[in-house]
C-alpha cells in the first residue's frame, strides 16, 4: 500500500530535523546538500531512509559530520555535547563506561572523554570521582596520561584526558607477540617512573595492568586511569565485596586487606604485567575469579625462564623480586624498580624514579633500541582511530582480504555520488573528442598505407581508444579525489 505523500514528507525530515536540533548543522548546510543530493535522487518519490542515508553521506564527505555523528543522527540521537567539548567519534566502550574523541568548542583541542556510566553513579561514588578528579589535576608526568578537564553534564560525569596515539601494551603483545629484555625494561621502567611520581603524590593506582598502559610509535609509555580504580572500573576490572582490582594482576594484600592498599600493591601488580609482556601469558591463566585469587595468595606461578627461555637469569629475578607474595620481600618502590632495570636501559637513563627526559634516553643509545616494534597504523581517518588505542581502548587491528566490492562502497562513499558524476561527465567530455579525432586521424593514415596501418592498428577502434581514454581519465580524477580528501 502507498503511503501518502505527507507521510513521506514527515518520514523524510526526520534526520534534517535531527541534524538541525544537534546544533552540528545549520539550515543552510542542510538545504545546499539536499540540492546535490536532488540532482542524482528525486526527493518526491525516494524512499525517506534512503534519502536521509544520501543527504548524511553527503555532509560527511563534506567534513560537515563525521561518520559516528552521522550514524548517530540517523538513529535518532541529537547531543553530541558534553559540557564545552563536541563529541565527533566513539573510541571504545567497557565497564567503566564509554570513551570518546571530542574537540573542546573554544581552543579546538582534541581530546579524549572517558563518560562514566549511570548506572555506577551514586553520591558516595560521584563524591570519590571528584576527589580522585581533583588529585589527578595536580599530577604533570611525562608517563602518566595528562587528566584535562572533569565535569557533569547530561546527568553523566565525564573525565577528560590527553588523546593519545598509540596500542596499550596488552593489545601489542597480542599482536607483535612477547617483549625481549631491552623493550620490556623500557616499557617497565617507564612505568614505573610513572607510579613513582604518582605515589610521591599520595596516589595508589590500584589496577596496573597491560591494558592500562599505552606504548607510543616513539616507545614511549603512558599510565592511564589513574585514579579511576577504586570507583569507576573497567570491563576486565572486577569488585568482589571491597576488593579492587583485575584478578590476573591483584596483589596478595589487595585481597586480604582491601581498604588498606599501598603503593607495594602497585609493584605487584607490575611485575605481574612484566611477566605477561615478555611471556605473552598471565601467571596464574584459567579459571574463575575467586580461584585467581586463591592462587596469587598461595601459588607460584610456572617459571618465567620455563615460558620465555631466551630471558637471562638476572632479568628473571627482577620479575620475581616484584612479584613476592609479602610485600616485605618484594621491591621496596617504583623508583628501586628502575633501578633494578638499568643493566637493560640506554646508559644514562634514570638512576632515579622522576627526572630524566624521553629525549636524554633517546640521545644516551640509539633510538631504535628504545622503542618496541613498529606499531602497525590504519588508513583513513576511521581506520586510524580504531587501530591506535586512547585512553587504552582499542579494537585489534586485523588484515583482511582485498575486498573489491567493499572498496568501491569506500570510494562512493568518501567521494560521494555527486561527485562521482561530475568526475564521470568531465572523463567523458574529454574522451569522446578524443575517439572520434582518433577516428578521422586513422581514416587519415589509412588512405596513405592500408596494409601497413592496418598491421599497426589492428584491433584498434575509436570505441575501444575512446573508453580506454574514459577509464585513464576517471581513475586519475579519483585517484586525485581520494588524496585530497585524505590530506585536509
Amino acid at each position: 500500500m502507498t503511503k501518502p505523500a505527507e507521510q513521506h514528507r514527515s518520514e523524510r525530515l526526520r534526520f534534517r530535523e535531527t541534524a538541525l536540533a544537534s546544533g552540528l548543522l545549520d539550515d543552510a548546510q542542510l538545504v545546499a546538500a539536499e540540492k546535490e543530493i536532488g540532482l542524482v535522487i528525486d526527493s518526491r518519490t525516494a524512499d525517506p531512509e534512503a534519502w536521509d542515508r544520501a543527504v548524511s553521506e553527503r555532509l560527511v564527505s563534506q567534513g560537515l559530520l563525521t561518520p559516528f555523528q552521522s550514524r548517530e543522527i540517523l538513529a535518532g540521537r541529537r547531543r553530541f555535547r558534553l559540557g564545552q567539548y563536541t563529541v565527533l567519534d566513539e573510541i571504545g566502550k567497557g565497564g567503566m563506561g564509554q570513551v570518546f574523541r571530542a574537540e573542546h568548542a573554544m581552543m579546538g583541542r582534541v581530546v579524549a572523554v572517558k563518560v562514566l556510566p549511570r548506572a555506577k553513579s551514586t553520591p558516595e561514588s560521584e563524591a570519590a570521582f571528584r576527589r580522585e578528579m581533583r588529585m589527578l589535576g595536580r599530577l604533570d608526568h611525562e608517563n602518566l596520561v595528562r587528566a584535562y578537564d572533569a565535569g557533569y553534564d547530561a546527568m553523566v560525569s565525564y573525565l577528560v584526558t590527553e588523546l593519545v596515539p598509540g596500542m596499550d601494551l596488552k593489545q601489542h603483545v597480542h599482536t607483535h607477540g612477547p617483549l625481549d629484555e631491552a623493550t620490556a625494561a623500557s616499557v617497565i621502567a617507564q612505568t614505573a617512573r610513572g607510579l613513582a611520581y604518582a605515589h610521591d603524590q599520595g596516589l595508589v593506582h590500584r589496577d596496573v595492568k597491560p591494558g592500562n598502559l599505552l606504548v607510543m610509535q616513539d616507545g614511549r609509555v603512558k599510565v592511564l586511569d589513574l585514579g579511576l580504580a577504586g570507583s569507576q572500573l573497567e570491563e576486565e576490572s572486577s569488585r568482589i565485596g571491597r576488593i579492587v582490582g583485575t584478578m590476573d594482576y591483584i596483589a596478595p594484600e589487595q585481597i586480604r586487606m582491601p581498604d588498606d592498599v599501598g603503593p607495594s600493591a602497585d609493584i605487584y601488580a607490575l611485575g605481574c604485567t612484566t611477566y605477561y609482556a615478555v611471556t605473552g601469558r598471565v601467571p596464574f591463566p584459567g579459571g574463575s575469579r575467586k580461584e585467581k585469587m586463591h592462587r596469587h595468595l598461595h601459588d607460584t606461578p610456572d617459571s618465567v625462564r620455563q615460558l620465555a627461555p631466551n630471558l637471562s637469569d638476572a632479568f628473571c629475578k627482577v620479575i620475581e623480586d616484584m612479584m613476592a607474595k609479602s610485600p616485605s620481600r618484594r621491591i621496596g618502590s617504583a623508583g628501586e624498580v628502575v633501578e633494578r632495570l638499568r643493566p637493560w636501559l640506554p646508559e644514562g637513563h634514570a638512576a632515579h624514579a622522576r627526572g630524566t627526559s624521553i629525549t636524554e634516553m633517546a640521545a644516551a643509545r640509539p633510538r631504535d633500541a628504545l622503542r618496541p616494534p613498529p606499531l602497525p597504523s590504519g588508513t583513513g581517518s576511521g581506520a586510524s582511530e580504531r587501530s591506535a588505542s586512547f585512553s587504552g581502548i582499542s579494537d585489534f587491528p586485523v588484515q583482511p582480504a582485498f575486498d573489491a566490492g567493499a572498496w568501491v562502497l569506500k570510494i562512493i562513499k568518501e567521494i560521494g555520488i555527486v561527485r562521482l558524476l561530475r568526475i564521470a561527465t568531465q572523463s567523458l567530455v574529454v574522451a569522446l573528442p578524443a575517439g572520434m579525432a582518433f577516428g578521422w586521424a586513422m581514416g587519415v593514415v589509412r588512405s596513405i598505407d592500408p596494409d601497413r596501418f592496418a598491421a599497426l592498428l589492428r584491433g584498434t577502434t575509436p570505441v575501444s581508444l575512446g573508453w580506454t581514454a574514459f577509464l585513464i581519465l576517471f581513475a586519475i580524477q579519483i585517484m586525485v579525489s581520494v588524496r585530497s580528501r585524505s590530506g585536509r
